[in-house]
């Protein structure tokens, strides 16, 4: 449909998907258990979507936008152009612990108005978490090749290269025809629909 030319993109982004939630259930799990001092949890949360929790409306759909939707992309991807492998999983992991502890803090804090928090929270969490897994797995193709071209160098054996071009083209098909939308999609449903499934339950 949107001739991604990558025969395993749709099974890596799955793989990872489910190595995030992974991540997210160990973490929350754990923050339930050991949740941190309500002191340090401010400390910990501070800066994190400032803008973001300030805005309302269209202003805080925009906000999320800028920079969910075009920071945070661009950081993983100056990332793997660094030829350090899964280096640009790194914002996708912070913001998955990050967001298992938030939720086991609150879920610790005050049980009934945690879950009903978390179950409000989870339809914007699950799809920008979705939108990073579609482009960490394109990514992973822009760094392999970086990857192959630099390792071949000390090769006598040299492996055969993979496509800059082709993986750089893939990345930005998955990004602005799919990944895009799905972060513009996560930013409408945290800003309106959050509160409402909030509201409906308090």
């Amino acid at each position: 449909m949107f001739n991604i030319q990558d025969p395993n993109y749709a099974k890596r982004s799955i793989k990872i998907f489910i190595f995030t939630a992974i991540i997210f259930l160990i973490t929350f799990v754990l923050a339930v258990i050991f949740s941190p001092s309500i002191e340090n949890f401010k400390n910990m949360t501070d800066g994190q979507h400032g803008n973001i929790a300030r805005a309302n409306g269209l202003t805080k759909v925009w906000e999320y936008i800028i920079n969910n939707g075009f920071k945070v992309p661009f950081q993983m991807f100056i990332f793997s152009l660094i030829p350090i492998p899964f280096l640009y999983f790194l914002n996708l992991v912070s913001t998955t612990i990050t967001t298992g502890i938030v939720f086991g803090f609150v879920v610790h804090f005050d049980f009934d108005k945690g879950i009903i928090m978390v179950l409000s929270s989870i339809p914007h969490t699950i799809i920008e978490i979705l939108a990073m897994c579609l482009v960490i797995s394109g990514l992973y193709k822009v760094s392999q090749s970086i990857i192959r071209k630099i390792s071949n160098i000390f090769r006598k054996t040299k492996k055969q290269n993979l496509s800059f071009k082709l993986a750089l083209s893939n990345v930005f098909k998955i990004y602005f025809l799919i990944a895009l939308p799905l972060y513009i999609l996560a930013g409408f449903i945290e800003t309106y629909l959050t509160d409402f499934i909030y509201n409906l339950f308090i």
